[in-house]
């Protein structure tokens, strides 16, 4: 049984609101991909097991980093990955 992020693979987008100032979020791909030069070149379960997010492997969750473009407020949000 195989899981895929269905933001990282183009399955679908998605649709926040910024909680500070209620723009929408624009999705800035996985949050393990910000670490340091080579990160997005790792595989994502290599990543999964040192990004410091306990579960998030175990869970199928992915996380990516939101940001709003009006007030430059970040954020991670886990997405749930989907069964392929």
């Amino acid at each position: 049984m195989a899981f895929e992020c269905p933001l990282c693979n183009s399955y679908t987008s998605i649709q926040l609101a910024c909680s500070t100032c209620g723009s929408a979020l624009l999705d800035k791909g996985r949050e393990a991909d910000y670490y340091d030069d080579y990160s997005p070149y790792e595989s994502f379960e290599s990543v999964k097991m040192t990004d410091g997010y306990g579960l998030d492997e175990k869970d199928h969750e992915c996380p990516h980093v939101l940001s709003c473009p009006e007030c430059r407020t970040s954020v991670v949000y886990l997405i749930e990955e989907w069964m392929i």
